[in-house]
């Protein structure tokens, strides 16, 4: 899915001493396996200072994931300041993996920008809350929902083993 969601800045590479000021909410791809619940309000002012371009504002949204404790749907609302300066001379064709890969041109991508600054303030690993206890491992069961229906008695979901010398009697 194309994006469509690029502001023109060729005015503040020209030189001009204005500031830009981006109002808007866009709607993000699935990143592997984190999800963007609704639109993401991206709220910018963009100069350029220094041979730079300089954002700042904030994005703010919804993202979705699976607990990694009990695969349940985690939502998590999150708000992400944005404190950048970007060499407007090295946009995504020159080194995509640079800072300036949200510059296509003399435009600005928005909604790249926004996925990038909400992933990259993610915790590695979400969970549903801090006191969650996953599943069961014999029998998958969620913990959270109640008691897991294995006979071993161990919380861990390990089997219990008889003791070994009594076998051999």
């Amino acid at each position: 899915m194309a994006r469509s969601h690029t502001v023109d800045l060729s005015g503040l590479l020209a030189g001009s001493r204005q500031r830009i000021l981006i109002d808007d909410e866009v709607a993000l791809e699935p990143f592997e396996d984190i999800s963007f619940v609704g639109p993401v309000s991206v709220h910018l002012e963009v100069q350029a200072t220094d041979g730079l371009l300089h954002l700042v504002g904030e994005a703010a949204g919804t993202v979705g994931a699976a607990c990694v404790g009990c695969l349940e749907e985690v939502e998590r609302p999150m708000v992400v300041a944005i404190d950048e300066r970007i060499n407007p001379h090295v946009g995504r064709e020159d080194d995509p993996f640079g800072e300036g890969n949200v510059l296509l041109g003399g435009r600005l991508d928005i909604a790249d920008l926004a996925q990038q600054v909400l992933l990259g303030a993610l915790p590695m690993r979400m969970r549903c809350s801090e006191e969650c206890r996953g599943l069961c491992g014999l029998c998958g069961t969620n913990k959270n929902s109640g008691a897991c229906s294995c006979e071993t008695g161990d919380k861990r979901g390990e089997l219990k083993m008889e003791n070994p010398s009594q076998q051999d009697a």
